[in-house]
């Protein structure tokens, strides 16, 4: 089964470094230029500014980043959410490798967290009571 069309849109494959300005940005949650980005990332100019501006140019090409003008340069801003970006991700993750086999992927998510403590245990149980009940509901 296909991703629908607004679940499409919301799976956008991101390199590192994409993935890594994009935490950035989610984290600071305000328009940013390009300069404050490659001074977080690389404060010895590791990576060229330049690099930094183009990869960003991608992002809103992307349609994840917005951006607007400041004078001569841009600021950018999230255009999706983080849980919107990640829940697209994992639909097309379900989709790719467990053939949208809800129950396989948890199987192959809780086999792959090594050391899940009893807190974080028991949050998962809670969540899935919360979309019993909901589902109760429909």
């Amino acid at each position: 089964m296909a991703l629908h069309d607004n679940e499409e849109q919301n799976y956008q494959h991101l390199g590192d470094l994409e993935l890594q300005i994009m935490q950035i940005i989610w984290d600071k949650d305000r328009y940013c230029s390009v300069s404050e980005i490659h001074e977080i990332l690389y404060p010895t100019n590791r990576l060229a500014y330049t690099t930094i501006m183009t990869v960003m140019g991608n992002l809103h090409k992307k349609r994840v980043l917005k951006r607007e003008k400041e004078g001569k340069a841009y600021l950018y801003a999230p255009a999706r959410k983080r849980d919107e970006m990640a829940s697209g991700a994992i639909r097309k993750i379900t989709e790719m490798f467990c053939r949208n086999d809800i129950p396989e992927f948890f199987r192959c998510f809780l086999k792959s967290q090594n050391k899940l403590d009893r807190c974080q245990i028991e949050e998962l149980k809670n969540r899935l009571v919360e979309l019993e009940r909901e589902a109760e509901k429909k």
